[in-house]
């Protein structure tokens, strides 16, 4: 009666602990404001290939719509687009590259828990399976034969060398 009384430590609350924080906000402006330049190198790719488009297409003997030095000037002016766009995509990168290195310290913690209550886990389970091993053993000493009953006691040692395999699973999992 008393065992039934005594209160079990509480296991932590891994679904309150195993949180990837938020994405902060600026990751998102840095974002829009990448997707603009790209959106304004695109445009300014667009004018001028269309400029070059018509200037190929021009016949001779008309009056010409463009000049090849307004083709020029339309590539001229791509150099600060891409250089404003390859500006907002490091500013973006940084953010992600800090915000990507903030997120290890704040979980490496409670994902150690983690490993620590599942290898905790494996040992109950081992030992539960290890009475099943202990009782077939018994009863097979005594010429009963369980399986007429029950066929878990006799599942248990292949149960056991799966956790093996679990065990190694995790210890792998431990490397990386």
């Amino acid at each position: 009666m008393l065992a039934r009384l005594s209160s079990k430590p509480s296991a932590p609350d891994f679904d309150r602990l195993l949180v990837i924080p938020e994405r902060p906000a600026s990751i998102d402006e840095a974002e829009q404001a990448l997707q603009k330049a790209a959106q304004a190198r695109q445009e300014g790719q667009r004018r001028h290939i269309e400029a070059g488009q018509r200037l190929a297409s021009q016949r001779l003997g008309e009056p010409p719509t463009i000049t090849a030095k307004e083709v020029d000037d339309f590539g001229f002016e791509l150099a600060p687009l891409f250089a404003a766009e390859n500006e907002a995509r490091g500013h973006r990168d940084q953010i992600v590259e800090a915000f990507d290195a903030s997120i290890a310290p704040a979980i490496l913690a409670p994902l150690k828990d983690y490993r620590a209550a599942i290898g905790e886990a494996l040992d109950n389970l081992e030992a539960l399976l290890g009475h099943g091993v202990v009782f077939k053993t018994k009863a097979t000493a005594a010429g009963f034969d369980l399986s007429k009953i029950s066929r878990l006691p006799g599942a248990c040692p292949a149960l056991i060398e799966r956790l093996k395999l679990v065990r190694a699973v995790l210890d792998h999992a431990d490397r990386t």
